[in-house]
Order: structure tokens, then C-alpha cells, then sequence
């Protein structure tokens, strides 16, 4: 498990904060009983709902298909207007391009060498872990630095507090 950090305490012993570690164990065993209930509950809710919802969904997608159907049976009707116009919505065709790639890694490659890189989506970001690694001038050079802290922790012996509870 994570350390946990806390900034402030007001306890007196020893024995207040091994309480306090148990009495955290406790709530978060607590909370993941609720959570575990919980997603249980949104595992059956989502079951239900697409159960009720296939029949619908198969329903429509027929309705669809035999809309289009249709249309392209009728297609003719389509020539000097590319949308028929009707009470309850629109149907028509629409000139769609779309770009397919057939191997991704020799398009790539193949951008690169005619030079298109503009065709080329790149995301830039700094690596922070790379960059630990770097001298501190180097660090400062490039407008940053390291920041180091001493921060508490806790960890919690979950074993323990499920056999005395």
C-alpha cells in the first residue's frame, strides 16, 4: 500500500498512534466492504439495463437497415437532391473520404522520408524520471531543479486488523 502523508498530529503516545493505525485499518477494511456492495450493485444495474436494452437496440438497427434499404433501392430520387426531406427527420447520402492506412509503421516511415512531417502527429512532454538523472548545472540550465522532502507516512498491517476483527 501507498504512504499516506498527513501534515499535522495531536496525538500523546505511542500507543495513541498504533490505535489510530488500527482504527485506520478498520474504516478503510469498512470502506471496501461498502465499495465492493456498491459496485455490485452497479454490475446488476448495468446487467438489467443492457438485457432490456438488446431488444431495443436489435429493434432499431432493423428500422435502420430498412430505411436504408430503401433509399438505395430508390436512389435515383436522390440525384438532384442529395436529402429527402420527411415528416419525422431526413434521409440522404453524403460523399464521405477518409483516410485508410494499410501498415502503419511503413506509412510512417514513408512520411518521414518524403519529408510530410506535417502529416506526422508528434506529442511532446518533458520526462521528469530522465531527467533526475541529469546534472543539477544541466538541470538549472534547462529551467528546472530538484525538490527534495522528507515526508511521514504510514502503512497500515491489514493481516492483523482482519484477525482482530
Amino acid at each position: 500500500m501507498a504512504r499516506k502523508r498527513l501534515s499535522a498530529t495531536t496525538l500523546e503516545s505511542w500507543s495513541d498512534v498504533d490505535a489510530c493505525l488500527k482504527a485506520i485499518g478498520e474504516v478503510d477494511r469498512e470502506l471496501g466492504l461498502l465499495e465492493a456492495a456498491q459496485q455490485e450493485q452497479i454490475d446488476a444495474l448495468k446487467s438489467a439495463t443492457k438485457a432490456a436494452a438488446e431488444p431495443l437496440q436489435a429493434k432499431k438497427a432493423g428500422l435502420e437497415l430498412a430505411i436504408q434499404q430503401y433509399a438505395e433501392a430508390n436512389r435515383a430520387e436522390f440525384i438532384k437532391a442529395k436529402t429527402r426531406e420527411l415528416t419525422f427527420g431526413t434521409v440522404g447520402f453524403r460523399l464521405s473520404t477518409r483516410v485508410v492506412i494499410k501498415n502503419l509503421g511503413n506509412t510512417l516511415q514513408a512520411l518521414k522520408d518524403f519529408g510530410l512531417t506535417g502529416c506526422i502527429r508528434i506529442k511532446e512532454e518533458c520526462d521528469k524520471e530522465a531527467m533526475k538523472n541529469l546534472p543539477l548545472e544541466q538541470l538549472h540550465a534547462v529551467g528546472a531543479a530538484l525538490k527534495q522532502e522528507d515526508a511521514f507516512g504510514y502503512e497500515i498491517k491489514r493481516e492483523l486488523i482482519q484477525e482482530v476483527a
